[in-house]
């Protein structure tokens, strides 16, 4: 994931082991090897419109106050199936899954709509979905030149 970070601007840092497996046991799933190496670098990430839930670090517990464990508490309550770990979103409403299976997350990340439930495969790892939106992003760059 070292080489993706150049595309992400969010120059927070990332968190430690300790604090990714505190959310894994919290969330009752572990998260696919991307998604720790991208936060190991960089926490909240910010790619294109789409900001990333941190991971709480214990280390700075007011700056991450509002982590990935505390959003899927309230997207539960908005009816998001259990099958389903919101990792990010792009203020919509609408937000960026990875789905479980036998206690362990994808890779695959998907979009939930949060108008009518309905889920759609968005890209096929987190390292892909990065690269898509940065290159839309300069492809809008170069276009308003």
């Amino acid at each position: 994931m070292k080489d993706v970070r150049k595309r992400i601007h969010t120059r927070k840092s990332g968190v430690d082991e300790s604090d990714i497996k505190a959310a894994e046991d919290k969330l009752g799933a572990v998260f696919p090897d991307q998604y720790k190496e991208l936060f190991k670098l960089v926490n909240n990430a910010e790619i294109g419109e789409w900001i990333l839930y941190p991971v709480k670090d214990h280390g700075n517990t007011k700056k991450t106050w509002d982590d990935v464990v505390r959003q899927n508490t309230e997207v539960r309550e908005r009816h998001m199936s259990e099958v389903l770990i919101a990792i990010g979103d792009d203020g919509s409403g609408d937000k960026l899954c990875l789905k479980v299976n036998d206690g362990i997350m994808g890779n695959e990340m998907y979009l939930w709509y949060h108008e009518d439930g309905e889920i759609e495969e968005y890209a096929s790892s987190l390292k892909e979905f990065i690269i898509s939106i940065s290159d839309e992003d300069n492809e809008d760059d170069l276009e308003d030149e």
